[in-house]
């Protein structure tokens, strides 16, 4: 399984696609009603007016799934612009996807500072434990983990599914789905801690090897800032990491740059659990 990283139209999201979510769990064909003027694209117009014509009185139990399916992956996952008509498509922008298991295991070892990563199979049990229940306050893991931050007004799994998970407690306001996003505020405060947090993970990493010091920690540090483009060759091999720290630390820049870009564009950013191949768009 992957997990996809992409930028999200925050004003449109906000404005347009919540409220149509929230009404559409109990009243669809009120919600399609609503949005088809709101968007100038023939496509969600389309799908619109296809669920309509089959749509009983009530939730989203009363439409089709697949249409219904298309309609939230393109209002959700696609970029969008405010026209002159209306809502339109805007220009495509990069996103990442990678092997969900292993983001979930580098967004980890930055944000939970008793994350046993050096442990297989410990580590293991607790990203198993966080798929079943992801994490509070636990910024990019808990995002990579699918919980929802800020609480949404209607259950996020029965809106939109790509592996089944996902739970909803109101009196709790816990929610979960295969899908999530957050604000840009949120986004450019992870961008402000993650300097901090990277050296403390490298910190971590230092006193487990019982070194004086880490040859490469000021090099991987510029790398993971975006200082510079490439890791450097590593002298000491973390232990952490094993074999594969090379690829490691090559993958969490790739996943920290896209943070970057996201933050200082003021952008939000919304994700999903899918299958697929491992290819960045």
């Amino acid at each position: 399984m992957d997990v996809v990283l992409r930028p999200l139209s925050e004003r449109f999201f906000q404005e347009t696609v919540l409220p149509f979510l929230t009404q559409a769990m109990t009243d669809a064909p009120g919600a399609l009603e609503a949005l088809g003027p709101q968007v100038a694209d023939e496509e969600v117009r389309f799908l619109c007016e296809r669920l309509l014509a089959s749509a009983l009185p009530g939730g989203l139990q009363a439409v089709e799934p697949e249409p219904w399916t298309q309609l939230v992956e393109r209002l959700v996952f696609l970029q969008w612009r405010e026209g002159p008509s209306g809502w339109e498509l805007g220009g495509a922008r990069a996103g990442y996807a990678g092997d969900w298991d292993e983001a979930l295991h580098l967004a980890l070892m930055v944000e939970a500072p008793e994350y046993p990563y050096w442990d297989a199979r410990a580590a293991r049990a607790e990203r198993d434990a966080c798929r079943l229940k992801p994490p509070e306050s636990l910024g990019l893991a808990s995002m990579v983990a699918g919980l929802w931050e800020p609480f949404p007004a209607f259950p996020p799994d029965q809106v939109f599914s790509t592996q089944g998970r996902g739970g909803y407690v109101s009196t709790e306001r816990f929610a979960f789905a295969d899908w999530t996003w957050r604000p840009s505020p949120t986004v450019l405060q992870w961008h402000v801690n993650l300097f901090r947090k990277l050296e403390r993970l490298l910190a971590r990493e230092q006193a487990r090897l019982k070194l004086p010091s880490l040859p490469e920690r000021d090099e991987v540090l510029a790398y993971w800032a975006g200082k510079v483009p490439q890791p450097p060759p590593l002298v000491v091999s973390f232990s952490g990491l094993g074999v594969r720290a090379t690829q490691w630390i090559r993958e969490l820049g790739v996943i920290t740059g896209h943070v970057r870009e996201a933050a200082l564009g003021r952008t939000a950013l919304v994700s999903m659990v899918t299958q697929g191949s491992h290819a960045r768009f």
